[in-house]
């Protein structure tokens, strides 16, 4: 007898039906947002194919590459951010080809994807970056949306870790993705230069930085010789500003917004002040490096 679990379904309608059930119920037992959950599982199939090829040049960052990493204690994340460490430019109209060549893939699990025009410039990356949209297709209907950022020239001064992704299709026989993520040292520097930029360039989206810094120094092993190399080939290459000696504090309308990411991912850090002491106290330490 099959073990449910391990059931394949002939049709991407039936497919589809059970993946719903499982996920309001899910959603419903754990009290986890349905869009959360669909996400999660959009995110671990479209990283299958763009991963599904080793040779690939992109490697994930960023938020959901701390989920990946750290699992339910990471914050939740709305958008897939990919790197291409490669230091030269690349049109944005070739990138999208790429990404949706290997997104056409058919690896089996009913998954369809529509990768659009880029619609947004990213200037942070050495070489800048672009966003693009993305549409989640399963049975012929929308599953959900969001949005891949893909940053060109940051250089990775260590080899990227292999990760695998959430094993949320295991009762339909389907495996996570395994997934190359920068490593947790080039992690940290793209967040403190984030964190670091000039006030007047800076926003509310960056409080995310704040806590992600917090998280890798908790839960991740951080070496401090590539942490250093990290972070100083991140500033030099980047240019925008200097490496600070001392970090300013953040701004007084973080805060509601930082105690709704801490509290989601019952961070020991619960607010701002307790944020920023934890981080300025690594850095004053690591700092010394230099």
């Amino acid at each position: 007898m099959v073990k449910e679990q391990n059931k394949k379904y002939e049709s991407a309608y039936a497919f589809r039906r059970a993946l719903e059930d499982r996920l309001n119920n899910l959603s419903k037992k754990e009290g986890i947002a349905l869009d959360r959950l669909r996400k999660k599982i959009a995110f671990d199939r479209l990283l299958a194919r763009l991963f599904k090829n080793k040779q690939n040049k992109w490697l994930l960052k960023g938020g959901y590459a701390l989920e990946l990493y750290l699992r339910d204690i990471a914050r939740t994340t709305k958008d897939i951010d990919l790197s291409i460490p490669e230091k030269k430019k690349i049109n944005k109209e070739k990138i999208r080809e790429l990404l949706q060549e290997e997104a056409e893939k058919d690896i089996k699990d009913y998954f369809q994807f529509l990768i659009g025009a880029s619609y947004q410039d990213l200037h942070q990356p050495v070489y800048g970056g672009w966003r693009y949209p993305v549409e989640a297709k399963l049975d012929n209907r929308t599953f959900t949306k969001f949005h891949l950022d893909v940053g060109i020239g940051d250089e990775i001064i260590s080899k990227p870790i292999w990760q695998k992704g959430h094993n949320l299709l295991n009762f339909a026989g389907i495996l996570p993705a395994k997934v190359a993520v920068i490593p947790r040292e080039q992690q940290f520097a793209e967040k403190i230069h984030s964190y670091t930029f000039p006030k007047d360039k800076r926003n509310n989206s960056r409080v995310k930085d704040l806590l992600d810094l917090v998280l890798l120094i908790q839960h991740c092993k951080l070496r401090k010789a590539i942490l250093k190399q990290s972070i100083e080939k991140t500033f030099q290459n980047r240019g925008t500003h200097h490496l600070p000696e001392k970090l300013e504090s953040p701004p007084a309308d973080w805060g509601k917004v930082y105690e709704k990411l801490a509290d989601e991912c019952k961070s020991s850090k619960g607010n701002t002040d307790e944020a920023f002491r934890y981080l300025d106290k690594y850095w004053e330490k690591l700092y010394k490096f230099w």
